[in-house]
């Protein structure tokens, strides 16, 4: 199953999505990655040992270019055993920069 949508961030900051379902999903999401990474930080008060340990459990979150629907794009991505969201930015194509308020989310179950 594949959800896709749109967020835009709202004056405090935070992400509101297209949907209460969407929004409802990229929180499980990425609520399970930080609960798996925060645990084995706190456990061992080393972040690449809490990102190794993560990782080794499914779970992790990297933020690089990745090609979607044919573009690179500089995509946030959380993964875990279930589910991979992407989170991007709009571009505008007459300025050439990322507009940060904005953006798509896609969210593939495994």
């Amino acid at each position: 199953m594949e959800t896709q949508g749109k967020w835009t961030r709202d004056a405090e900051g935070f992400m509101e999505f297209d949907s209460s379902a969407l929004q409802r999903l990229y929180e499980t999401v990425t609520d399970a990655y930080h609960q798996v990474y925060n645990n084995y930080l706190d456990q061992s008060d080393d972040e690449e040992e809490a990102h190794q340990q993560a990782l080794a459990d499914g779970y992790e979150m990297v933020t690089d270019y990745k090609t979607i629907n044919g573009s690179e794009e500089f995509v946030t991505s959380y993964t875990t055993p279930t589910h991979v969201a992407d989170i991007w930015y709009v571009f505008d194509a007459v300025s050439g920069k990322r507009i940060y308020d904005r953006g798509f989310i896609r969210i593939k179950s495994k």
